[in-house]
């Protein structure tokens, strides 16, 4: 019989081993790989625990999932979202990505598609648009625009959702009041003084609009308001309308000063005074204030808060 030495049995003892493991290898059933679960980062920069329950790209879609907001949030493209991942699902964070010698050990910017078992970062948009905050934006919008039709609408509909959100309230208000449906602002703005007494604009509203049919009313109280609020630029700019409605122009023209002088990117104060000094006949410190008021329209107001075809066609009149 055939002698094998100590070291060529535990040769063939090691290829019959290797043997083994190699058809192990062959024959198992190996199953794709799953993601290691859903790394989700909050606003203020701090990690959610992993839930385990998350195997794989569809537990991403769950109700719930926390939202990146701002513009840190990057799409990485419709060519590489997973299967399962809609489109209202981002991936990865540009400002979140170090950069130098602190990206070797930092997160890496991945392609799901091509590296299925890589952490993610998910995104997901925090409202839809038709949430009651997505419709108070719009709403807002077009009032800032000037479109009081459409945002009256838009806040009519937001009122029936919720009578007592003082956001709602107020637009509303002022939509009306822009509308020239006084009685319909006023007894909005009493609903907004009614669930916040301490709000001193609504006060100033309301006040403003009682100048137009009580203006010496009016005006004693605003003054009382203003001893109580003197810093407060929206009780001195309609002060200085209410002493202009009434004929007092000298007061109306130093009121509406302080208020420039506290307020200088707001045109309207400018343009009032143009108006004041226009119809007193100062024509040559009404085309100074005029152009002024152009002027920082442009800068600040985006061309939208003075009416800009009639200064140019008063000016055309008076030069």
């Amino acid at each position: 019989m055939l002698k094998l030495s100590k070291s060529t049995k535990c040769l063939c003892k090691s290829f019959v081993l290797l043997s083994f493991l190699a058809l192990c290898f062959f024959v198992s059933d190996v199953g794709p790989v799953q993601a290691q679960g859903v790394s989700v980062v909050v606003d203020d920069g701090q990690d959610v625990p992993q839930d385990d329950s998350l195997s794989g790209f569809d537990g991403a879609q769950e109700e719930g999932a926390v939202v990146i907001a701002g513009p840190s949030a990057v799409h990485s493209g419709k060519d590489s979202s997973p299967p399962g991942v809609g489109e209202d699902v981002f991936f990865d964070a540009e400002s979140l990505v170090p950069q130098g010698e602190m990206s070797k050990q930092g997160p890496k910017r991945v392609n799901p598609a091509l590296q299925p078992a890589s952490k993610l970062v998910v995104v997901r948009k925090g409202a839809g648009p038709d949430s009651f905050n997505s419709q108070l934006v719009a709403a807002e919008r077009a009032l800032s625009l000037g479109l009081n039709d459409s945002a009256l609408d838009m806040f009519n509909k937001l009122y029936v959702r919720n009578k007592r959100d003082p956001r709602v309230l107020m637009g509303r208000a002022v939509t009306l009041q822009n509308l020239g449906m006084f009685e319909d602002a006023m007894r909005t703005y009493e609903e907004l003084s009614d669930i916040d007494p301490r709000n001193v604009d609504v006060k100033v509203n309301m006040l403003g609009l009682l100048a137009t049919k009580y203006p010496a009313i009016a005006m004693r109280r605003l003054a009382d308001l203003h001893e109580q609020h003197p810093m407060n630029v929206g009780i001195v700019a309609q002060l200085a309308v209410t002493e202009a409605n009434v004929g007092d122009f000298e007061s109306a023209l130093k009121h509406l000063g302080i208020a420039s002088s506290m307020e200088p990117d707001n045109a309207s104060h400018l343009f009032n005074m143009a108006v004041i000094a226009d119809r007193v006949g100062q024509t040559s410190t009404a085309i100074s204030y005029y152009e002024k008021a152009l002027e920082v329209d442009s800068v600040y107001g985006s061309g939208r808060s003075i009416p800009r075809d009639a200064v140019y066609e008063r000016l055309a009149n008076i030069r």
